[in-house]
């Protein structure tokens, strides 16, 4: 799913930016089991827009970077 749908209307990405962003999305919440818990899809979508916004755009590093992340919250 794209992640255009969490994107507030005066967020402006490039296409490739929104595409890398989607990919992402879709690769966290593969690796991460995220299946129909919207909420934490919202989350992660999010985190991978905010990283954006502060220049990655790269969909691994947005995936590996949200992925570490959560894996490192989780073992607090």
């Amino acid at each position: 799913m794209p992640i255009r749908r969490y994107l507030e209307d005066n967020a402006v990405f490039e296409p490739d930016a929104i595409k890398a962003m989607s990919e992402a999305l879709e690769q966290v919440c593969t690796a991460l089991q995220i299946n129909g818990q919207i909420r934490d899809r919202e989350t992660v979508a999010s985190r991978i827009i905010d990283l954006a916004r502060n220049g990655v755009t790269d969909a691994k590093t947005l995936s590996e970077r949200v992925i570490a992340e959560t894996r490192a919250m989780h073992a607090l």
